[in-house]
């Protein structure tokens, strides 16, 4: 299985959140292992994990706390945190911790490592692949673990499957022999002849594991077998079983195909079943093939062939079937058209040949043939480019081949694919024209049905030839050969089936390896030490089960014709369905998911976590393929065919053929073939093969061990070991055990049932010796034991019998009469079994052996022709020698398999660092220094490749003999190139005429001098990568200079100086646009100066910019200001002309001098000074605000004349009336009556406003874009850094690119940063915050920490979640509504700090500043002139209007008079809005409290809020809605007899000691009571919530 890299951590069962960050390529298993290093003494061995090597030996050499210190084996000294990788990982995380193993040497137990890895005295990852590392280089490639035999592809031929082989593992107990295929396959025939039940073999593994050799090694040696029992061959010279063997290049041919992870990589499923008769000899077979990819006939990735057979067709045959012009030629096979050891003409013949093995006649091979033939024409017919099209002109000749080849009429072909007939049931065909697209889409589609019906065709046709068992129901052995987890480039319809395949029978294994483990433990009432099980169920029900599985769906949506979804709207249904289940991901441009080629997944992807690790999925005619079904009108045309293959491929329609067909989709027949093999697997007693592949060049002898150890583990290979080392694998039933171990059942009496027998053997003095009661357990129906338990009782049991053994043997050999003929046979057999042994082995070669068995022999001859006593001595004394020197031979063969396997680890280690060293070459920026470092890991890389070569070369030198013997026997090469490969390899091992001592001198010199050339690699590494990240931090900063930049500029609103007719700007804007365009390019550069410059330049351009916006909005504003300024001059003329007050000399000069100012401030717009404009319009209109007051001065004085003068007047009447009755009296009344006439008022006295009722004078509305700018940020220096970096990059000082930007944008001089204020309002919150963890504890979040800490490192990685991250956080934590508001808030409070707003009214319509970019107040925001000038003294306001009641007379009252209810000015009249004042309605919490407010927090719906304000020691309460609905708030009082609401805020309805409110989700109800009164009184308050009291 593979496991595809994810951007996540992840158990290979249990799926991940998308916001996961990647950690390891290796998912984490329970083998965890902990040791505890505390106690450790310094020196003891250890296993470090590395990202590139998986695991590297080490030196523990101490601990302080968490961290201890250790030494590689390469002598690098790292510090490891021992607590990390039992932590949570972190999102912020970029690389998995590393883990400290204890480590055991494998070959303290055994210099050829472990057989069974039951075995390993320490369980763990690192140990485990030690041990199959060990033994792969040693050429022993199988490995057992429990139940599960490894199988580490080598990519070599290796001399242990030949018929010597086979005969050593037949009839053995199982484990009696070193691990091997043979053993497996040997296995499942003793268990077929024993329990009568069926068998399977499961070989799984990814592409180019080995899966398809393993299969035929199996099949092979089944096959001998069975020859063996048969008595004799077929009446055609083979028998059954070699029919069968020889039937796999056909299906190779025509299943079979190179892609990038394998040259022969089987597209398609298949299960073998060998039926077996009553006396266990093969007497028919049966193949079930499970989904071709037929996608592969049409379509081929870069670097990928399509099948074999295409190709063996144009090697072979390519004259007779009219193929002319080579592969590259054809359309379907142009992509790639060789395989390297593969010889298509010679591949050919075997495939003809293997068709005759199966009975195919050589008239319908010529039929298979002509149509392979066709398929490969039809691809080559093109079609014009229209919406009718037709066949072009220039492919004619192919469609007539391809007519010719599939035996139809040319003519009704091209019609057939240039059209497409919709048949409706009860009406008339409709045809319609295809445009290109249809056409070239119809051509495919018959191409891969004529080729898909050929293949199951061939399979049904090898079935009758082999399947021609009579029995009904014959006891089979099946062998399973399915394809791997795939993860491609782009994974479609093919890829999710593949999956869906191995997701099952993933399920098979863990339930016949896990749960069947655990579920006889409970059934035979054991306890044990428990493990949690993977468990896949709920994947596999979202993918196959009825009714919304994804497959499911997808037949349902077929069923809707026309209207079903397709792509992106698949895809939506599927989102709808699953988006919210554990083992499905929505994909889409705004997920976190990321194809193959890291670009953004689209709405037509969808994600599925597998066993193997999560797959995304892209949804591309799904519907099409499924429903697999050939336009009728073309069905028709193929099955007039003259051809009789064809025609029985497509025979004639029926309705009900219709109607089938159209239910009947790939997703239907899969299922069901699907669940017919797991069916099957579940009925027999499966056994499982892991085929491991041990890298991705196909290079002999190589092991990339973080690829093998991924696939350990996603295998379930390490999760099984784990249970059964746990458990008690060895298991007997108590009768079974009572007769295989009699002899301990002592003396009578006997117990009368086997357990409690079973429990007395156990303690026999002889068994109890040795095996503890701690090393099994008795069930209820079984006997439980550890792994080495069962062999242990077998030794006790030999050596107890072994005395009556001999004494049986003595008594047969005395019966016999003849001692010296038995010991003559005794010696003879043992000839025949040394000589076995040799040749399994591979050590008969070797001339000390050959001379001793030859020797034997001669000696055999010779006792044989004169028997006698010395004769036989003689043979028998050569017999042992030659014994003792093949095992010697033996032993050196393993002794330098062992060495070499030593050296090849180390080379291979020093490899990978020099291949990390390559990759990290490429990733430098300075050519030259990438040239020199990639030149040297060439020169050592070529120097450990010759050194590697040297070692093969000389442990092929063993093999040499035993290639030539059995290269050409049935299980060796079947390519001769291979094999001529591996002479060349063994034959290298000579070096000029030296000795064999001087040539393991002169290879260990090349060694020693190639492996001297990697650490200077490594610290000319270290050494341009620093200097490289010193460059990209320098390029960092200049691009978040260049960013800042972007943003500032952003900010001016050139639409709106565009709107003023202003140009300049946007001229500006432009210039700086392209500058920074520039520097984006520049930085692309190696040249540190070049993108220093350009950056600068775009820096600078941008402040041009900036200065010519700052200055226009002020020149724009000011002349704005002006003339408001002139028309209230203009306004106080035409008042004080009504009044007649205009020819006061004070009066004129102050508008004198107020035009003055005017003109001068409008001459002045124009400087380049912002600031210079702005003090001249602020000089202008004091000036105005200084007339106006003048022009009240003056009215208001000739106003008290006038009053002084009528009350004179109203006097001297009033004095005229006393003194004479005539006179008329001011109250006028009528004669007698007492009435008044008329009433006369003394005339009030006139006053000045006060600068409170003065208002605002001037309007002074926005006439501008007004525009405010921050201070620029400082640049990084590069000084020093050339190419790749050679300084450390140290920002320098901020003044060198602060710049004073004049009204034009001209840049006047630099400044230092004390000339702008810097905005530390960030940093302090920052820093007032403190630590994560005080902010958490700060805000009451304490019980979220670790979750918090899993996600954020620091407080600066919380300001950067987004509310997809916190609502993600607050779900993954659990938190309640109230606890996830909090934190919400104070986060929000976090990030509010970062960015600081301009100065001024909101309301000025200032861009936004960018964020994330420290803004400073800006020296040129124009304040409103909110506030009046102070009012004249009283002293003045005499001296006013003493001057004015001398001069002026008296008048009416002007309508512009400051009367008590008239408005001074039109701002007086309006109410002013405060942008800084909130609403009184406002939602939130109250302005009322500050941070130091108590918080209590009383439900999910309701929080109160108490702080102390005003001087006075009041206290402000309040009540905050936090829940979703509003709610009524009542307040109350009355319990106090003194206590009352001194203030409210809100939409509240006070009494004297009650307050009543209707609070808003998210509202407040704030009320502020006095301190003395609170502290004398009590009060309750109730709520309500639509009714229900709260």
């Amino acid at each position: 299985m593979q496991l595809v890299e994810s951007s996540r951590v992840h158990w290979p069962h249990t799926p991940t959140t998308p916001s996961a960050s990647p950690l390891s390529l290796v998912p984490a298993t329970n083998m965890d292992h902990s040791t505890n290093w505390t106690n450790s003494d310094a020196g003891g061995l250890c296993w470090v994990s590395d990202p590139t090597q998986a695991y590297i030996e080490a030196v523990f050499k101490g601990i302080s706390g968490n961290i201890a210190t250790i030494e590689t084996i390469q002598g690098q000294t790292m510090e490891i945190d021992i607590q990390a990788p039992l932590a949570s990982p972190s999102r912020k995380q970029k690389e998995p911790p590393r883990r400290l193993l204890q480590r055991v040497p494998v070959e303290s137990i055994s210099l050829n490592g472990v057989e069974d890895m039951d075995n390993l005295p320490s369980l763990h990852e690192a140990s485990i692949l030690s041990n199959v590392d060990l033994r792969f280089r040693m050429d022993k490639i199988y490995t057992n673990s429990g139940p599960i035999l490894i199988a580490m592809n080598p990519f070599k031929w290796l001399p242990i499957y030949g018929e010597e082989v086979i005969k050593s593992y037949h009839n053995r107990p199982y484990g009696s022999q070193a691990p091997h295929c043979f053993m497996e396959a040997e296995d499942a025939y003793q268990q077929l002849i024993k329990t009568q039940l069926n068998q399977a073999v499961v070989i799984c593994g990814e592409s180019g594991a080995g899966k398809t050799e393993t299969t035929k090694l199996m099949l092979q040696y089944l096959s001998v077998i069975s020859k063996r029992y048969e008595g004799g061959s077929a009446a055609d010279g083979m028998t059954m079983g070699e029919k069968i063997v020889e039937s796999n290049p056909l299906m190779e041919a025509f299943g079979n195909a190179k892609t990038l992870r394998n040259n022969n990589s089987s597209r398609f499923g298949k299960f073998t079943a060998l039926h077996y008769s009553p006396q266990h000899t093969i007497t028919g077979c049966h193949i079930t093939n499970l989904l071709l990819e037929k996608a592969r006939i049409v379509h081929q990735a870069e670097g990928e062939r399509n099948f074999h057979i295409f190709y063996q067709l144009q090697a072979g045959a390519a004259a007779k079937y009219g193929l002319n012009g080579g592969a590259t030629s054809q359309e379907y096979t142009k992509v790639c058209t060789t395989v390297s050891d593969m010889n298509d003409t010679e591949e050919y013949g075997l495939t003809v040949k293997s068709m005759k093995a199966v009975d195919i006649a050589d008239a319908e091979i010529d039929s298979v043939m002509k149509i392979v033939a066709g398929v490969l024409q039809l691809g080559n017919v093109k079609f014009t480019n229209s919406d009718n099209s037709a066949v072009d002109g220039a492919s004619s000749g192919a469609l007539n081949a391809a007519a010719g080849m599939l035996g139809v009429s040319a003519s009704k072909l091209q019609h057939a694919l240039v059209h497409r007939v919709r048949e409706i049931a009860g009406e008339a065909p409709v045809a319609s024209p295809n445009n290109q697209e249809q056409s070239v889409h119809l051509r495919d589609a018959t191409s891969k049905s004529v080729y898909s019906k050929l293949f199951d065709w061939l399979v049904t046709r090898i079935n009758m030839t082999l399947d021609v068992d009579s029995a009904s129901n014959p006891k089979f052995i099946g062998i399973l050969d399915i394809f791997g987890f795939e993860d491609m480039r782009v994974n479609g319809f093919e890829q999710l089936f593949i999956n869906t395949t191995n997701e099952m029978l993933q399920k098979v294994f863990n339930d016949i390896i896990f749960k069947k483990e655990e579920e006889e433990y409970n059934r035979e009432q054991i306890v044990w030490d428990k493990t949690v099980f993977p468990d896949n169920d709920p994947c596999i029900h979202m993918l196959t089960k009825r009714p919304i599985g994804l497959l499911p769906y997808l037949d349902s949506e077929c069923q809707r014709g026309m209207a079903a979804s397709e792509g992106e709207a698949l895809v939506r249904k599927f989102n709808q369905s699953h988006g919210n289940h554990k083992f499905y991901e929505v994909c889409g441009p705004a997920s976190v998911w990321r194809r193959k080629d890291g670009k953004r997944t689209q709405n037509e992807d969808f994600l599925v976590h597998h066993f193997a690790g999560p797959i995304i999925y892209t949804v591309s005619d799904f519907i099409d393929k499924n429903r697999d079904a050939l336009y009728g009108h073309v069905h028709d045309v193929l099955s007039e065919s003259t051809n009789p293959l064809v025609a029985s491929l497509y025979p004639q329609r029926t309705e009900e053929d219709n109607v089938a067909s159209s239910k009947m989709t790939v997703g239907n027949r899969f299922l069901g073939q699907l669940q017919q093999l797991v069916g099957m697997l579940r009925a027999s007693e499966t056994r499982f093969v892991r085929c491991i592949k041990t890298n991705e060049t196909f290079s002999p002898s190589v092991v990339d061990k973080t690829s093998v150890l991924r696939q350990l583990v996603c295998s379930g290979v390490m999760a099984a070991l784990e249970v059964r080392r746990a458990g008690f694998p060895s298991r007997m039933l108590f009768t079974e055990f009572v007769r295989e171990f009699r002899c301990f059942s002592g003396k009578p009496p006997y117990p009368s049932n086997d357990k409690d027998l079973t429990a007395k053997m156990m303690k026999h003095p002889s068994v109890a010796g040795r095996v503890t009661e701690a090393q099994y357990r008795l069930g209820t129906t079984k006997l439980f034991m550890q792994a080495d338990v069962l062999y242990t009782l077998q030794s006790i049991k030999n050596k107890a019998i072994e005395p009556y053994v001999r004494r049986l043997q003595r008594w047969w050999i005395k019966n016999q009469g003849q001692i010296q003929q038995h010991k003559l046979k005794r010696g003879t057999y043992m000839i025949v079994r040394l000589t076995e042994k040799a040749k399994t082995e591979g050590v008969h070669h070797v001339a000390f052996v050959q001379k001793i068995l030859a020797a034997a022999d001669a000696a055999r001859l010779t006792a044989a022709g004169n028997l006698n006593r010395d004769n036989v001595s003689a043979l028998l004394d050569l017999c042992e020698t030659a014994e003792a020197n093949v095992d010697k031979a033996v032993q050196q063969k393993a002794e330098a398999y062992r060495i070499r396997a030593e050296i090849l680890g180390v080379l291979d280690g020093f490899s990978a660092r020099v291949e990390a060293v390559k990759a990290e070459a490429a990733t430098l920026y300075n050519p030259e220094a990438k040239a020199l470092l990639t030149s040297e890991c060439d020169a050592a890389e070529m120097a450990l490749t010759a050194c590697r070569e040297e070692q093969t070369a000389a442990a092929n030198a063993w093999d040499q003999a035993v290639m030539a013997d059995t290269g050409e026997q049935t299980g060796g090469l079947r390519r001769a190139a291979t094999r001529a490969n591996l002479y060349a390899s063994a034959s290298k091992i000579k070096i000029g005429n030296a000795s064999a001592q001087e040539q393991a001198a002169t290879r260990d010199g090349r060694m020693a001098e190639a492996k001297s050339m990697v650490p200077p690699l490594e610290e000319l590494s270290t050494r341009l990568l620093e200097e490289k990240r010193l460059m990209d931090a320098a390029r960092a900063q200049y691009a978040n200079a260049i960013d800042q930049a972007a943003d500032r500029l952003e900010t001016i609103p050139v639409e709106q100086f565009i709107m003023f007719g202003i140009t300049n700007v946007s001229d500006a804007v432009a210039e700086a646009r392209m500058g920074i365009d520039q520097a984006h390019k520049m930085l692309n550069s190696i040249d540190p100066e070049g993108f220093k410059a350009a950056v600068k330049y775009a820096a600078e351009a941008v402040e041009v910019a900036v200065g010519s916006a700052v200055h226009e909005s002020a020149r724009v504003q000011a002349m704005a200001d002006l003339d408001e300024g002139a028309k209230v001059l203009l306004e106080a003329v035409a008042l004080a002309t009504i009044e007649g007050i205009q020819t006061l000399p004070d009066f004129e000069r102050a508008i004198e001098a107020s035009q003055a100012s005017i003109t001068v401030a409008r001459d002045r717009c124009m400087i380049p000074s912002v600031e210079d404009l702005q003090a001249s319009v602020e000089e202008a209109l004091s000036a105005v605000e200084r007339a106006w007051d003048v022009y009240q001065h003056n009215f208001v004085a000739k106003r008290r004349a006038a009053r002084d003068k009528f009350n004179a007047v109203k006097n001297m009447w009033e004095g005229k009336a006393n003194d004479n009755p005539e006179v008329p009296s001011a109250n006028r009344r009528a004669s007698g009556s007492g009435k008044a006439l008329f009433k006369v008022k003394a005339a009030a006295m006139p006053e000045l406003p006060t600068a409170a009722e003065k208002g605002q004078l001037f309007k002074r509305e926005q006439k501008a874009p007004v525009f405010s700018a921050a201070a620029p940020s400082s640049l990084p220096d590069v000084s020093g850094l050339s190419g790749g970096g050679a300084a450390e990059v140290e920002p320098i000082p901020a003044a060198e690119f602060h710049t004073h930007v004049d009204g034009e944008g001209r840049v006047l001089e630099d400044v230092t940063d004390a000339d702008r204020a810097s905005d530390m309002e960030y940093v302090a919150k920052m820093a007032e915050a403190g630590s994560l963890g005080e902010w958490i504890d700060a805000n009451g979040l304490s019980s979220y920490k670790e979750q918090i800490c899993s996600y954020a490192a620091e407080l600066h990685d919380l300001v950067e979640m987004t509310d997809e991250d916190v609502d993600e956080l607050i779900s993954e934590s659990a938190m309640p509504k109230l606890a996830g508001r909090r934190l919400k808030k104070a986060i929000s409070e976090l990030a509010g700090a970062q960015v600081s707003r301009p100065v001024g009214d909101s309301n000025l319509g200032v861009s936004e500043n960018a964020p994330g970019i420290a803004m400073e107040p800006p020296q040129y925001v124009l304040e409103e002139l909110n506030e009046a000038p102070p009012a004249p003294t009283e002293e003045e306001y005499e001296a006013d209007y003493a001057a004015a009641a001398a001069v002026a007379p008296p008048a009416a009252p002007s309508p512009y008079s400051f009367a008590d209810d008239t408005p001074s000015s039109v701002a007086d009249a309006a109410p002013a809005f405060d942008a800084t004042e909130e609403p009184v309605a406002a939602t939130g919490i109250s302005s009322k409290f500050s941070d130091a407010a108590k918080v209590i927090v009383v439900n999910d719906d309701f929080t109160k809020y108490v702080e102390t304000v005003g001087s006075d020691g009041d206290t402000a309460i309040g009540y905050r809605n936090t829940g979703p609905k509003p709610f009524s708030l009542t307040i109350d009082f009355g319990a106090s007899t003194n206590t009352m609401v001194k203030e409210h805020e809100g939409n509240a309805t006070p009494s004297d000691l009650r307050v009543t409110q209707v609070v808003q989700p998210n509202g407040m109800m704030v009320v502020v009571v006095g301190a003395a009164d609170l502290a004398a009184g009590t009060y309750q308050y109730k709520m309500s919530m639509e009714g229900e009291s709260l």
